[in-house]
């Protein structure tokens, strides 16, 4: 009978923090789409083309220079085994190293080979974007700390209030600074600041700043962290490349203006992610946390998976319905070509969501490294059929590609976790 309360408890807590986390994700995607389309629509495809390569430096260079810490540091701290002084000192100092030798490595990059890699784009922009990559890394360091304590209404404050910094410094920008591309990439990394800036204060308060006990274990944080971390930030990195690949193409093989194009239909067709990723932010720790109950913990991902499929794919059936009616007023005339991209992407995105549940399980059992086989594979197949479908297909080219490798990663993901 205990037992059976205890079952029902945690059922009902890890229902309201997924509730909560999607509601988070619902209003964030609220004045995400907002800032897209006065973003679309100030700016045109050619500006909103660059203002999304710009952003995506920022966001990619924080995926790919991470080392694995943030799901690190979910693991252990859900399990216990490292204290919220030892992840914050850890955190940081790992931040700190990780953000100058990546400026350090990139800014030379950049300088030398930048119009090659982004051809088309403005410098200045290219280098905002790397500016703003040590805020974007040290955020993200941070905030899983709490994601770990499963303090989920810290946890999403702190990813809710950066996008609504955001828009509204791109309103003030557009309307009455007239500053354009950099306007608003200057407001996204105000966002970024104001994000960093609540985390910290959330962390402060639960801060104990113990001396003797957290000075004998710190030194061997990044050792622990590290040596778990980098096989789910691999894993990550092939993952990240697996979703953004097609963008850059895009931007290689056609122009800043078609990728202006297809990343509303990119955009779009991700926000029907957001269950799966409230679902995913919840049970990663929560599966972690399970270490003593594989089998529970099994039927927990199972039963994530086929939930978060279903309601994904009933969801893809409203959205691509109502864009039918609202992207010509909404987004304007120019963009009706990414209507057919935005199709051909639905059945990789609803695979995409439940296999998001299956490599948390993964990651969760202790084997990172699985994940990131799975991801390799799915890369290399995603790469090769974008850089064959572009040039003769365009858009639709990259979604086939794109939807493709999405559907093969859940394929994989799936016999991953039947083998366990």
């Amino acid at each position: 009978m205990l037992n059976r309360i205890r079952q029902f408890v945690g059922a009902s807590a890890l229902r309201r923090n997924i509730g909560m986390t999607l509601a988070r994700q619902l209003l964030a995607a609220f004045s995400q789409l907002l800032l897209v389309v006065l973003i679309a629509r100030e700016l045109g495809p050619e500006g909103n083309g660059y203002y999304a390569i710009a952003v995506l430096i920022s966001t990619m260079l924080a995926k790919f220079l991470n080392f694995g810490v943030g799901p690190a540091t979910v693991y252990y701290v859900s399990r216990g085994d490292f204290s919220i002084e030892q992840a914050w000192k850890g955190n940081c100092r790992l931040a700190i190293v990780v953000a100058t030798g990546g400026l350090v490595f990139i800014f030379p990059v950049f300088w030398v080979w930048g119009k090659g890699i982004f051809p088309g784009v403005p410098a200045s922009l290219v280098y905002l974007g790397l500016a703003s990559f040590p805020l974007t890394l040290l955020l993200a360091y941070l905030s899983t700390i709490l994601q770990g304590l499963q303090d989920f209404k810290a946890f999403n404050l702190t990813v809710l209030v950066p996008p609504y910094v955001n828009l509204a410094g791109v309103a003030i920008a557009f309307y009455f600074l007239e500053c354009g591309v950099i306007g608003a990439l200057v407001a996204f990394i105000i966002g970024q600041i104001v994000g960093l800036l609540i985390v910290l204060r959330l962390l402060a308060k639960r801060r104990s700043f113990k001396t003797t006990e957290e000075a004998t274990t710190t030194s061997f944080y990044a050792r622990r962290v590290l040596g778990y971390g980098w096989k789910a930030h691999l894993s990550n990195i092939l993952t990240y490349v697996n979703y953004r690949a097609d963008m850059f193409l895009v931007n290689f093989f056609l122009s800043p203006a078609a990728t202006g194009i297809y990343v509303i239909a990119v955009q779009i067709a991700e926000k029907l992610w957001m269950l799966s990723q409230a679902a995913s932010t919840v049970l990663l720790p929560r599966l972690s946390a399970m270490h003593q109950q594989p089998t529970a913990r099994l039927a927990l991902a199972h039963k994530g998976f086929w939930v978060v499929t279903a309601l994904t794919a009933g969801a893809s059936v409203f959205v691509a319905a109502t864009l039918l009616w609202l992207i010509k007023p909404v987004f304007g005339q120019e963009y009706i070509e990414a209507l057919p991209a935005f199709f051909w992407l639905l059945p990789g995105i609803i695979a995409g969501a439940g296999s998001r549940i299956y490599s948390n399980c993964i990651a969760a059992a202790g084997r990172p490294e699985w994940n990131m086989y799975a991801s390799l594979s799915v890369m290399a197949i995603n790469v090769i059929g974008n850089v064959v479908l572009i040039p003769d297909h365009g858009l639709v080219g990259a979604a086939w590609a794109t939807s493709f490798a999405y559907c093969l990663n859940a394929l994989i993901r799936v016999l991953i976790v039947k083998r366990i």
